[in-house]
């Protein structure tokens, strides 16, 4: 047998040996609630939000009054590359239904609400340096 390959199994095996799942699901559990939260809140800053997250992403995008989808396209593919250059948030994108669409994804141990309220104002930011009048300052939003 081969006795040099490494066991990749323990670094799960071990913590589920000594712990049990309930640590696992409650890390699952808050990524979840963090996805709905920024969600919401993203909702609220004036986005068009995807579905209710049934994992830890949530796709959200910039549809200003009026834009046509190439012209909304064209404006998230610019929002996304005017976060990523800002740099304290990463956000990813897709196209869905011929639609440019933009994807956070709450997956590190180290992402807590403060994290999504931070990628929320970044997006704000972002979009309002683009000449995004029709979002509203987080401030403008209802009580959290």
């Amino acid at each position: 047998p081969e006795l040099s390959r490494p066991f990749r199994a323990l670094r799960i095996w071990l913590p589920l040996l000594l712990l049990g799942t309930r640590p696992f699901a409650a890390a699952l559990e808050e990524k979840l609630l963090l996805a709905r939260y920024f969600r919401r809140e993203i909702g609220r800053a004036g986005f068009e939000v995807g579905p209710e997250p049934d994992l830890s992403i949530v796709t959200f995008r910039w549809a200003p009054p009026g834009a046509t989808v190439e012209e909304a396209n064209a404006l998230n593919q610019r929002l996304v590359d005017e976060v990523r250059h800002d740099g304290r948030v990463f956000l990813s994108s897709t196209m869905l239904e011929g639609k440019f669409t933009l994807r956070m994804a709450a997956l590190s141990l180290r992402t807590h609400r403060k994290a999504m309220d931070l990628a929320v104002e970044v997006v704000g930011q972002a979009a309002r340096r683009l000449g995004g009048s029709a979002t509203r300052r987080l401030g403008d939003s209802a009580t959290r």
